[in-house]
């Protein structure tokens, strides 16, 4: 179950907040990037500033001790020791979604670690982003706990303004020092909301052969990491993490060079549009989208399921995108058409629900070898129909029309064709060059337009009488 599903908001208007909308009572594989700190916005702006002062205190600490176990390096360890921060929903552990936290011996680690690589790095508050790479036990996810721990007045009033921004109902207040926040109370925890911007899925492991990539090694020892790395494949392997560290510990100049790339790195944020570790929430739109329809298929023919199970995704569709905020999904905060991937995989989830119920195969990516076709809509063989997606500014609507089509229709055997066009822009000189085709030249192919310009609001559409 989702959070939208669990508190009765809308995922649809989540998507729009940019909120990420977890599942409810497990780690959702999600990490706190702090590379994608560097450019947020609203309350997590000067974010990563704040987290490198942190990690800086800690470094000035470091530098005072004159051995383990001093009160410089006690304090140090305390510093880098963090109470769990109850259901994030984030991580990988596997008793539940209250995070990692990290203790004494952990922290312990962490500056012993800390401690052996600043001499080399110009005692540069970065290493502690990658403390991971230099670390055992110390992967991604206990890295995203002891962010959120840092900046934890940063997510408590960003979990605040959202929470009362989607009217959720079950709420609890804490005051934590002079300040009041309101969180979504899920069994007498409140439960922290995340940013999508700052989120990235969580690797298995720290991914150290990233790090000595991004790193300015010279010939000599990228010639040493080449020949580790053969060695490896010709056992069908790579080699180990342990390994690796120890590699990179005893080649002291490589700690700088890491730091130097890690530090020139962009931060890429997850594209999900295209979604590939599948951690979206695709299906929880397309069931606000759907609803709760009451349909009677036992009227409709059986040849004739596969275009009414088409007709009620796409009216449904429809509507969710011209009066129900669908289209703000389409478009990113910039006002910018989202890819077209971000289309099919909302319709596809749709479709996919209205299959069930009309007892129709919905595929996706069907290919018969002239390329692959957008969806198949199929009841047996006879009851089979095509449908291509395609965004208004693509340059190839009339080659989808004339061309792509008919050319799976061929090679399927399949009469009953539609050409669905989303329309995301002023410019519809692509469609009405297909029109004007259209009328001079016509085949049997359906074309359907749905208008996903962004609207104003309904309170902004009433003219005076």
């Amino acid at each position: 179950m989702y959070f939208n599903q669990k508190f009765n908001v809308s995922a649809i208007q989540m998507r729009r907040l940019g909120v990420f909308n977890l599942e409810i009572g497990t780690d959702n594989k999600m990490f706190v990037d702090s590379k994608l700190l560097e450019s947020a916005q609203d309350e997590f702006a000067g974010a990563h500033s704040q987290l490198l002062s942190y990690f800086a205190k800690t470094v000035d600490l470091i530098k005072l001790s004159k051995k383990p176990g001093d009160l410089p390096w006690q304090s140090a360890c305390a510093r880098m020791q963090f109470k769990e921060i109850s259901h994030t929903g984030l991580g990988c552990s596997s008793k539940g979604t209250d995070g990692n936290g990290i203790g004494k011996v952990l922290a312990e680690k962490i500056v012993q670690r800390a401690a052996d690589i600043l001499p080399h790095v110009g005692f540069q508050p970065d290493v502690f982003e990658l403390i991971g790479v230099f670390a055992e036990n110390l992967g991604c996810d206990r890295l995203s706990d002891m962010i959120v721990s840092i900046l934890r007045g940063r997510f408590f009033a960003y979990t605040d303004r959202i929470t009362r921004t989607l009217g959720v109902a079950q709420t609890a207040a804490f005051t934590i020092g002079d300040k009041t926040f309101v969180f979504p109370k899920l069994e007498r925890k409140p439960l922290v909301l995340v940013p999508r911007a700052i989120l990235k899925p969580l690797p298995v492991a720290l991914d150290i052969e990233q790090a000595l990539d991004n790193a300015d090694l010279n010939a000599a020892v990228r010639a040493e990491l080449n020949k580790m790395f053969a060695d490896a494949q010709k056992h069908n392997a790579v080699p180990g993490r342990t390994r690796l560290r120890e590699f990179i510990r005893t080649n002291p100049k490589i700690l700088s060079q890491i730091i130097e790339g890690y530090q020139r790195a962009q931060g890429i944020p997850y594209d999900f549009d295209t979604d590939p570790h599948r951690v979206s929430d695709v299906e929880a739109v397309a069931q606000e989208i759907v609803g709760n329809p009451g349909i009677d298929t036992s009227a409709i023919p059986q040849e004739g399921r596969a275009m009414a199970c088409l007709t009620t995704t796409l009216d449904h569709f429809e509507q969710a995108v011209q009066e129900n905020g669908l289209s703000d999904c389409l478009f990113d905060d910039d006002g910018k058409p989202r890819k077209e991937v971000i289309s099919q995989r909302l319709l596809f989830a749709v479709a996919g629900i209205f299959g069930k119920l009309y007892n129709v195969d919905v595929s996706r990516e069907g290919n018969a070898g002239v390329g692959s076709v957008d969806f198949r809509f199929t009841v047996g063989y006879k009851d089979r129909l095509l449908v291509e997606l395609k965004l208004s500014t693509h340059s190839r609507l009339k080659d989808g029309y004339y061309e792509q089509l008919p050319a799976y229709a061929k090679a399927e055997g399949i009469k009953q064709l539609v050409l669905l066009i989303i329309r995301i822009s002023d410019d519809v000189s692509h469609i009405e060059k297909l029109l004007t085709a259209i009328n001079e030249k016509e085949l049997p192919i359906q074309v359907r337009i749905i208008d996903a310009m962004p609207r104003p609001s309904a309170s902004k559409r009433h003219t005076s009488s």
